[in-house]
């Protein structure tokens, strides 16, 4: 076909040359498919409009024991008291992952950890021989649009032998990367302290 429109407009044109009218219909016909070829990624685009953040950073907190709880055996101690999810804008279906990091400030005798983080999942918890905890965490209930999910932190501490004496307090700081289903991510802070 294109042949075709060519010998017609090299006939012309050996007859009467390019017509402006000619070349405003051709541009025409390709600007529709330039424009939406445009505007269907900028939809695509335009991702999820969710906020992470911790509630009640500098809350008394009670840690449990790494080793299970008993009577006796939780610490307090100061930090956030849950994570939560703000969504502004359409519904998150897909999962919401993290990476959740707890430094110790100085030389500790103990870590500190999260226990759990409901109703997410804790996966590959584990303390490092200085004492700095890591794990990584998911959660696929989803958030409605409009919605904030609030998801409650227990801390623990890290069961040692000896613990530390009673009354030392220990320093830490924490870090949460969270990754929404749209791969954007939010890195929260948070500074935590236990009592022995």
């Amino acid at each position: 076909m294109s042949e075709v429109l060519n010998a017609k407009v090299t006939n012309s044109d050996e007859n009467a040359g390019f017509s402006r009218r000619r070349v405003v219909k051709g541009v025409a016909w390709s600007v529709p498919v330039i424009v939406t070829a445009i505007a269907a990624p900028a939809a695509a685009a335009s991702g999820l409009h969710a906020t992470a953040g911790l509630v009640g950073a500098g809350s008394t907190v009670a840690l449990v024991s790494s080793a299970g709880t008993g009577s006796g055996t939780n610490r307090t101690g100061a930090g956030p008291t849950a994570f939560q999810i703000q969504n502004a804008g359409g519904a998150i279906n897909g999962p919401i992952s993290g990476t959740i990091t707890i430094t110790p400030v100085g030389t500790v005798g103990a870590g500190l950890g999260v226990q759990s983080i409901l109703p997410a999942a804790l996966a590959a918890p584990s303390y490092s021989a200085a004492h700095a905890y890591s794990a990584s965490f998911t959660y696929t209930a989803g958030v409605a649009s409009g919605q904030t999910a609030n998801l409650p932190i227990q801390f623990q501490y890290e069961t040692v032998n000896p613990l530390p004496k009673k009354g030392l307090v220990y320093s830490y700081d924490m870090t949460m990367t969270v990754t929404l289903p749209d791969a954007t991510t939010q890195v929260l802070a948070a500074q935590l302290t236990v009592t022995f």
